[in-house]
């Protein structure tokens, strides 16, 4: 079971390093997978800065998993490991 957990949002960025390595990142319309339903909305190609509004725990919420960001009027879930804390 995947847990939603909501917060303080905190300030994180995606890296010109990620890029870099992944050459985008893809932004989701919800923490599930595409067998499951989910649609990419939005593609990420330029080092930006976002809002992490929630995020969606491992099985057993030792780490995160997808976090919810907001950007440049938009929002959506990308992997957690796209983002760099500031």
């Amino acid at each position: 079971m995947n847990d939603l957990k909501k917060f303080q949002p905190y300030q994180a960025f995606v890296s010109q390093e990620t890029l870099w390595t992944w050459n985008l990142v893809s932004v989701w319309n919800s923490p599930k997978s595409p067998s499951e339903g989910a649609k990419v909305i939005d593609e990420i190609r330029q080092p930006i800065e976002v809002t992490v509004v929630e995020e969606q725990q491992e099985t057993y919420g030792l780490k995160r998993k997808l976090a919810k960001i907001a950007y440049a009027g938009k929002e959506g879930w990308v992997p957690s490991e796209a983002l760099t804390d500031l």
